[in-house]
């Protein structure tokens, strides 16, 4: 874990691929480890002895290929690869490019430089190099000694390497670790957190799994796989908070008003997806498109269990449950009706006094009414004005 310059936290990774390119491996094991490092990783350090052989660079051809159909069809992102690292080992003309990162800069404009003369492959995979990386770089190291060139006598002792070779290295390292040097992993225009780095590895895998090396059409398919995903993952969790924001009151709504705001969020989240970046097969971003408005309907049935739960029982709550149906008003109007029968009945009967207590009631009883009618909409307003600002506080 180190600290970068700008104060974010970067878990660097040091991924080794011993052997590749060895005896010990076949050609299509050496190039998917090459190509798999390289596609996962920020810095990919190509490490190679003596000097860069043209079989080195064509060992890239993948890259060149891939970086030519991204820089077409994904060129919002800018370059495809972040930077290409040669580190030549065993170097042996240390009089011609003295060892370190300036040797090595002027080594390698040498060896990556067009001729006239040269075949139109050659240079083209020159060209190409140079556009899907965002930076190269070279460092010259010396022969590390003889002590650890025989195996038999190395037990990887520090103070058994050469000093000369200790100090270029250190000087590689910090060149490459440095705080304010550090930058993140970058894949479709966005820095790459940890745990998204969990399924770009799985994407990237299973691209890579097969008996034959992928089609650079298959690599810029996974990277639209992986823009889908993303954008899936922003698009419902926008429905979610805003069906959570429209079913957070206690009192259970009707199923028609709950489909409305389904529809509202739902295409909230559709829009979000459609502002994903259309790159690679149209067959992938509809199957993605597919299981997003799966996730969506499944999570209305999760709300409606919800709002299903929040049904009320008993006849009080019942009755403060219809608050907002006729049945108040007809229940007050039944009231009222009574009261007024109960006036006449007492009065006919001689009971003048219980009578005239009577009208008083039955007429409370009617302005009551008359007073429900005529507040209710301005009451449902200062109720909603308040949600809507409790809402908005917790959002803050």
């Amino acid at each position: 874990m180190i600290e970068g310059g700008s104060g974010d936290t970067y878990a660097v990774v040091l991924m080794d691929t011993q052997g590749t390119f060895d005896n010990a491996s076949t050609y299509m094991q050496c190039t998917t480890i090459f190509a798999l490092s390289t596609i996962v990783s920020s810095v990919q350090i190509y490490n190679l002895v003596d000097t860069i052989q043209e079989d080195s660079l064509q060992h890239l051809s993948l890259f060149v290929e891939y970086g030519r159909l991204a820089l077409r069809e994904a060129q919002q992102f800018g370059t495809p690869f972040q930077s290409l690292v040669f580190c030549i080992r065993d170097f042996k003309a240390p009089e011609d490019f003295p060892y370190g990162k300036e040797g090595g800069v002027q080594f390698l404009d040498q060896v990556l430089k067009t001729e006239p003369d040269q075949p139109e492959e050659l240079k083209t995979v020159r060209e190409q190099i140079h556009s899907c990386f965002e930076e190269i770089q070279c460092f010259l190291l010396p022969h590390p000694g003889h002590r650890v060139a025989e195996r038999g006598s190395f037990r990887g002792h520090v103070k058994d390497l050469r000093p000369i070779f200790r100090e270029e290295v250190r000087k590689m390292v910090v060149a490459l670790l440095e705080p304010h040097i550090l930058k993140p992993k970058i894949v479709n225009g966005k820095a790459v957190t940890c745990r998204k780095m969990i399924q770009f590895f799985k994407e990237y895998a299973a691209t890579f799994d097969g008996g034959t090396l992928p089609e650079a059409r298959s690599i810029l398919n996974a990277n639209a796989r992986l823009l889908c995903i993303e954008a899936c993952h922003e698009a419902k969790l926008t429905y979610c908070r805003g069906m959570d924001r429209s079913t957070s009151g206690p009192r259970m709504m009707p199923e028609k008003q709950l489909l409305r705001l389904h529809i509202k969020h739902g295409i909230t989240a559709l829009n979000i997806f459609d502002k994903c970046p259309k790159i690679g097969a149209s067959e992938v971003r509809s199957k993605m498109l597919e299981k997003l408005q799966e996730d969506i309907n499944a999570e209305l049935e999760k709300y409606k269990r919800v709002n299903l739960e929040k049904r009320v029982t008993g006849c009080a709550s019942a009755m403060t449950a219809c608050g907002d149906s006729p049945l108040l008003g007809v229940g007050l109007g039944a009231a009222a009706s009574g009261a007024v029968a109960a006036t006449v009945m007492t009065m006919q009967a001689g009971l003048v006094s219980a009578g005239i207590v009577s009208i008083p009631i039955a007429l409370g009883t009617l302005f009551a009414i008359w007073i429900y009618v005529y507040a209710k909409p301005y009451v449902e307003q200062c109720f909603e004005k308040g949600e809507k600002d409790d809402i908005e506080l917790r959002a803050l």
